[in-house]
């Protein structure tokens, strides 16, 4: 059901059926040649069998040699290639026909009929402009077959003045595309020729993409552009290509803001797009940034940041802190709400603070490349994170880069304690330093990856990065 009907004969029952036809035909005429006596009616038979004859044996090249040998490269030259082939085949064809059946020779033919040629020429204009202009493609190799291009230029009309597609084939009048709604189209290669076009795959499988939103003013505009970036971390991503948010201008008596992210072809950029429109109007709407709109501010949903005191008694006793420090971090500590999907951490990014889970799944993650469901990156879960863990530690005691990227998997509430919390509790109690130590060394060592280093000597490097850290003495 719901099969394309090109689909429905393959090339081999196609040649077969072509082999039946011209065997029936040459049959056929040798027939006539034999059972008639009319010299007309032998002569025409003659030439029907020769004809058969000769366009048997142009398929069969073109099915045994040409076809096998153009199925090699993926490039898009192979489909004009093929066709110039075919043609030439039953030029030559036809001139060996007209030389052994009508005594006629080709080239006499073309010399003695100069006018002739030359109506003939300017009745095939677009014709040769095509077959030009995909010879020129052709040999600048600028794309293949299976790549997404995008084609822009006034050679496309006003109606539309652009498209994107993955080329399908390229033939002697027009190459052959795919739209992302599964349309086929076909654009001939004059126009093709007169356009700009956009590989959105080559040279490299990374192609930045930007997207814009005109928000209203804040004066904590700082901060929203560094929670945006680490939620576009949610965004699969090599480390060396980071989304960053930025503030790209003024418009209207807004602020324009732009998302920047590399993602790994066509369709994975069709598919981050959505994932970081979600992502960012999710993000300006909790922290109290309104879209402008036409009609002015939009409207926001922030969400509450002061933590109760029952969840701040559930971190403590998390850590294994003294039960007394639910005071101290009392105004010092952060709820922050994650959307499925959002970054938590980047790695390489510097950090001084520990985040607690008390709801939702968190994912330790790594970029890799696949082909399925299409080309371009996709997560890989290295670990899991549920309520009543916490991570980012090291960088808290230690202030060192975070050495992972964390997303969130489902809807989470976390909360966040920075350095400027931990700071003053822990130099009025530094004997907490060794229990933190031992917890934190208990921690790393039951990890998947841990290393075979002595545990003590891993505990003692600790507590001197984190007295360095905290200025303890």
């Amino acid at each position: 059901m719901f099969r394309d009907l090109r689909e429905r004969i393959s090339p081999q029952r196609r040649a077969l059926a072509w082999v039946i036809l011209a065997l029936l035909v040459a049959g056929g005429a040798y027939a006539f040649h034999r059972m008639s006596g009319n010299p007309v009616v032998r002569e025409g038979a003659v030439a029907v069998l020769w004809v058969a004859v000769a366009f048997l044996a142009v398929r069969a090249i073109t099915f045994l040699v040409v076809d096998p040998l153009a199925r090699q490269s993926r490039n898009a030259t192979p489909g004009f290639a093929r066709d110039m082939i075919v043609v030439l085949l039953y030029v030559l064809a036809a001139g060996g026909l007209l030389r052994h059946v009508a005594g006629v020779s080709l080239t006499q033919l073309l010399g003695t009929g100069a006018l002739v040629a030359a109506v003939i020429g300017l009745s095939m204009q677009e014709t040769l402009g095509n077959i030009f202009a995909g010879l020129s493609l052709s040999l600048d190799s600028a794309f293949e077959v299976g790549d997404w291009i995008e084609i822009s230029g006034s050679a496309l009309g006003s109606a539309r003045p652009t498209f994107v597609g993955r080329v399908e084939a390229m033939t002697w009048r027009a190459v052959q595309l795919v739209s992302w709604d599964g349309d086929t189209d076909l654009v001939p290669n004059r126009i093709m020729a007169q356009s700009v076009i956009t590989n959105l795959y080559a040279p490299v499988g990374f192609h930045r993409r930007t997207a814009y939103y005109t928000v209203q003013p804040s004066a904590r505009m700082h901060e929203v552009l560094g929670l945006l970036a680490v939620a576009l971390a949610g965004v699969p991503h090599p480390p060396e290509k980071q989304p960053k948010a930025v503030v790209w201008g003024q418009k209207e008596g807004g602020v324009i803001l732009e998302c920047q992210w590399w993602p790994l072809g066509f369709r994975h950029s069709k598919a981050s797009k959505d994932e970081v429109n979600r992502l960012a109007t999710t993000v300006l709407a909790r922290e109290g940034v309104a879209l402008m709109g036409p009609h002015g501010p939009s409207p926001v949903d922030p969400q509450p940041v002061e933590p109760s005191g029952e969840q701040l008694a559930s971190l403590v006793r998390l850590l294994r802190l003294p039960e007394h420090w639910s005071k101290d971090l009392k105004g010092r500590v952060r709820l922050r709400m994650k959307a499925p999907g959002e970054g938590v951490l980047r790695e390489g990014d510097p950090g001084d603070s520990l985040y607690a889970v008390l709801e939702g799944r968190l994912a330790v993650v790594r970029a890799e490349q696949r082909e399925t469901p299409y080309h371009g990156l996709f997560w890989e879960t290295v670990a899991e994170l549920g309520p009543g863990e916490w991570l980012g530690e090291i960088s808290l005691l230690t202030g060192a880069p975070r050495n992972a990227t964390v997303v969130a998997v489902t809807a989470a509430l976390l909360l966040e304690m920075d350095k400027s919390a931990f700071e003053g509790s822990l130099k009025r109690e530094p004997e907490v330093l060794e229990q933190l130590a031992d917890l934190m060394a208990r921690r790393a060592a039951s990890r998947p990856d841990a290393q075979t280093a002595p545990a003590g000597s891993f505990r003692d490097q600790l507590i001197r990065q984190i007295r360095a850290w905290f200025n303890l003495a």
